[in-house]
């Protein structure tokens, strides 16, 4: 029995490593610090997530405006990112109505665009490009896509663009067909 004592022991402590745990190291483990630092580092994802959070904004730009003769409704909702708080970029859809009593026209507009804004304390330089669907002649009336850059200006409240009134000119003729005030635009918005 004495010969086989040894070869006994061995079996067992090998049966028995499977559900023996190691040495508890407390608190002060190098190797459990450098654990906890892996599990609250953040994924790249969550940090891009995090910073766009923080640049990202939305609003909406709106013009109402009516003569007796000519109306123009419009809604131009955006999304945009802004940088450095000082030099904001956004894209958007625009809708809008157009009634002109004259030419017994009730036009619907649609289209897109981005624009580029900065502020300079209270007032802002706004540069635009927009595509639109609608009328670019009364006689014949003829529907086209086209496109026009617009250069403008405004004010705000804030310096941040939170609520802001907006002029400016377009500079393709074809916009004026469906635009109550010709070439010149006013918007008024709001930043969400």
């Amino acid at each position: 029995m004495s010969r086989n004592t040894p070869l006994v022991f061995i079996i067992v402590i090998l049966l028995l490593s499977n559900s023996v745990f190691g040495q508890y190291e407390g608190l002060d483990s190098t190797r459990k610090q450098a654990n906890q630092s892996i599990q609250e580092t953040k994924f790249a994802d969550e940090i891009v997530a995090y910073r766009y959070k923080d640049i990202a904004y939305h609003g909406m730009d709106f013009t109402a405006f009516g003569s007796g003769i000519t109306y123009l409704l419009e809604l131009a909702p955006y999304t945009g990112i802004h940088i450095n708080e000082r030099f904001y970029v956004a894209a958007g859809l625009t809708g809008s109505i157009y009634g002109d009593n004259f030419n017994n026209v009730l036009s619907p507009i649609g289209g897109i665009y981005s624009f580029a804004r900065l502020p300079i304390s209270n007032l802002f330089l706004h540069v635009e490009y927009r595509y639109q669907n609608s009328i670019v002649s009364f006689d014949p009336r003829e529907r086209q896509w086209f496109g026009t850059p617009i250069l403008g200006g405004g004010y705000n409240d804030d310096g941040r663009l939170g609520m802001y009134a907006l002029i400016g000119v377009a500079f393709n003729p074809k916009y004026s067909y469906t635009n109550a005030l010709g070439a010149f635009i006013y918007r008024f918005g709001i930043r969400f």
